[in-house]
């Protein structure tokens, strides 16, 4: 089995419209911690790992345009996206710079309030180089908050989805032969407060709902289109595709069906405040 080195889910455009629609369902999500996190107008705010640029353009959104956003993405293809979102949408407090989380943090000439990180430190080999940056960027007594999984295998389809706890095996291989870890928040608070950071919240999100939720719009898309990378990697085969999406329709079918998410962790990790 080969994997690229690059983002395991790929940015493909099918891969890409996936991910659009599920930063619009964790949107709700998303705003409520930046607001219990404290985040105001005016305020300047990093998003790591932004991706094609959604949260970093709701978060511009809310910061106002007396704030900033700023933020940092290695994929060239996604990176390209959000910056023409920043032009499309006229935010002249949204701004874009190519950084590869792996590396050396970036010295940056803003020192941030809030710090955001979503499903992007579950695929870094090292933690290191992520919390260097939060170091190197959080103004003192700025907050770090993410959105990482820590029980990625409550993933499933109940009563129908016997084929599916197979698809989430495969799944989880295929992130540990990135060097990825799907469970990354039972270390990432550990390692945060050896830095100094105090841990402010730890609130699991846990997620579930039948045939046409929120839930299930999210789920089904990412087995079909994740499935095929899977076949790529000869994690998946084209039977077991099939089963699944006969497994799915019938879900569809049975308003008793369940569909239940791997389980988020929210910390939100505060940097201490400069010596008196």
């Amino acid at each position: 089995m080969k994997v690229s080195p690059s983002y395991v889910l790929g940015s493909e455009p099918d891969e890409r419209q996936r991910l659009e629609l599920q930063h619009q369902l964790w949107r709700p999500l998303a705003q409520a911690a930046w607001s219990r996190a404290g985040l105001k107008p005016g305020a300047a705010a990093l998003d790591l790992g932004c991706g094609p640029g959604w949260a970093a353009r709701d978060l511009a959104e809310q910061v106002g345009p007396s704030g900033l956003v700023l933020g940092l993405e290695n994929d060239l293809a996604y990176l390209a996206d959000a910056k023409a979102l920043a032009t499309a949408g006229e935010l002249a407090q949204l701004s874009f710079i190519r950084h590869d989380l792996h590396k050396a943090p970036l010295a940056l000439d803003q020192a941030f309030d809030l710090s955001w990180c979503r499903w992007v430190a579950m695929f870094l080999r090292d933690l290191d180089p992520l919390i260097d940056q939060l170091e190197l960027a959080l103004r003192p007594g700025g907050v770090a908050v993410f959105h990482e999984y820590i029980h990625w295998s409550t993933f499933g389809l109940h009563p129908h989805g016997a084929i599916l706890q197979r698809f989430g095996a495969a799944v989880l291989t295929s992130f540990e032969a990135s060097g990825g870890d799907a469970n990354v928040n039972r270390r990432l608070p550990s390692l945060l407060a050896a830095r100094g950071f105090a841990i402010e919240a730890l609130r699991p999100l846990a997620t579930a709902g039948g045939p046409g939720s929120w839930v299930a719009r999210w789920l089904e898309p990412f087995v079909s289109i994740y499935g095929r990378r899977l076949q790529a990697m000869g994690l998946w085969s084209a039977a077991e595709a099939a089963e699944a999406e006969a497994a799915m329709a019938t879900a569809r079918r049975d308003p008793g069906s369940i569909w239940v998410g791997p389980t988020v962790l929210e910390v939100v990790a505060r940097r201490p405040a400069a010596a008196t």
